[in-house]
């Protein structure tokens, strides 16, 4: 039986990757340095996987599993060392942690004469997350190692979408192991990156170029979930379907991701009809009740997710690029300014640098935005009115607004 390493046994790890490998035929491991985790994969060998949806749940039974402790860097590299496949997902801010044990790994693997190609899949919210951990990899190498991991080892980037959520002790059930996942089960991954054989698993969708995903990924589905968390923050919703529930709100999300998909198709000469198909299939799993998504995780950790390359900034970037007026976008941004989450670091930041330099403070050292963007305009224009008590209902008219204006111009000239 082959192995798949699964470092990060979180619940993308366990809901989603780890499942599909197992279910694949992999024997699984995964590394985690959450002790009951472990300790309770190693004394079942198997966990349940809760499949959620409007229509009714199932269960499906994860097996050939076990855990191995991420704080035991020998046994950590021991299992990199002779793994057929591996995957991370530990979070962006966790993979510069990960890389002495990796790093670790794949010199006792070379050292016991192991050259077989090792294909590590990133499962992580990173733009060029392949870039990222080539070099803090790359970095901690000699020479010669250096040559085997540019000949031996492909970092596969990976777009995410599944969406799972925190697990509450109520969906837990009394069971660490326990997760909650939505149906759908696709895991595109860069056909380019891989070394050797690409292993044909079901759910697997190797595509070139990938770059396109990514970018459908983020500015798509994570723009158009973190709007939907920070329009629903207004509204005083606590969970994302509440949100989605709001007409405002949801015809917001909606044409603010036909935003990026126009951009998109026009940056990538992909047509602009499937993007759209796939913006209409988020927006109803969004909707999933069972899921029971919060406002407060999508929304959280805001410095990040208002960074230059990241899912709002980002997306505002592309269409300003493509010439695509982000009008609602931008009224996300402006939302999210006005988001709150008490005890989040990310959001913390943000709140003492808007507190400091206004909104042009944050738009200009976190979102990168340049004071000629016209980004930079809508975002001032509708943070003034929602700070001066003005409503979701109340932005979006001026969004329209905006459109019509817009209009108005491209007919005159």
């Amino acid at each position: 039986m082959k192995t798949f390493v699964q470092y990060g046994a979180g619940n993308i790890g366990r809901g989603f990757i780890g499942a599909v490998f197992s279910r694949a035929g992999y024997r699984v491991l995964f590394i985690d340095v959450i002790h009951e985790v472990i300790d309770t994969l190693n004394q079942r060998g198997r966990y349940v996987v809760e499949v959620v949806s409007p229509t009714g749940n199932r269960e499906e039974e994860i097996t050939d599993v076990a855990g191995v402790d991420g704080t035991d860097s020998d046994a950590v590299a021991q299992a990199i060392a002779h793994a057929d496949l591996m995957a991370t997902a530990v979070g962006v801010n966790i993979l510069p942690r990960i890389v002495p044990n990796i790093t670790a790994g794949l010199r006792r693997r070379w050292k016991e004469g192991n050259n077989e190609p090792l294909n590590i899949i990133i499962c992580e919210n990173l733009l060029d997350a392949d870039k990222f951990l080539r070099k803090l990899i790359s970095d901690s190498l000699d020479a010669q190692e250096k040559v085997l991991f540019e000949g031996k080892v492909g970092l596969v980037e990976a777009s995410i979408g599944r969406m799972v959520p925190v697990m509450t002790e109520e969906m837990k059930k009394g069971d660490c192991l326990r997760v909650c996942v939505e149906p759908y089960c696709q895991l595109p991954v860069d056909k380019a990156a891989f070394r050797g054989e690409i292993p044909q698993v079901e759910g697997l969708r190797p595509f070139s170029p990938f770059d396109f995903f990514i970018r459908r990924k983020l500015f798509v589905h994570n723009m158009g979930h973190a709007l939907t968390a920070y329009m629903g923050a207004l509204a005083g919703c606590e969970a994302i379907w509440q949100s989605m529930q709001d007409p405002t709100v949801q015809l917001m999300a909606q044409r603010a991701m036909t935003e990026s998909a126009r951009a998109l198709s026009k940056h990538y000469g992909v047509p602009l009809d499937g993007i759209l198909e796939h913006v209409d299939d988020l927006l109803l799993r969004f909707q999933n009740v069972a899921l029971g998504d919060t406002v407060a995780r999508v929304g959280r950790d805001l410095r990040r997710k208002l960074a230059s390359s990241d899912r709002l900034a980002g997306a505002a970037r592309l269409c300003e690029s493509e010439g695509i007026a982000p009008v609602y976008i931008c009224a996300g941004l402006a939302a999210a300014l006005l988001f709150d989450n008490p005890g989040d670091e990310g959001t913390a930041f943000v709140k003492v640098l808007l507190a400091q330099g206004g909104p042009d403070a944050v738009l200009g050292q976190i979102c990168g935005f340049d004071a000629g963007m016209k980004s930079m305009e809508y975002v001032r224009e509708y943070y003034a009115f929602l700070k001066n008590g003005g409503s979701a209902a109340g932005l979006f008219a001026k969004c329209e607004q905006a459109e019509r204006a817009m209009l108005a111009e491209k007919i005159v000239v």
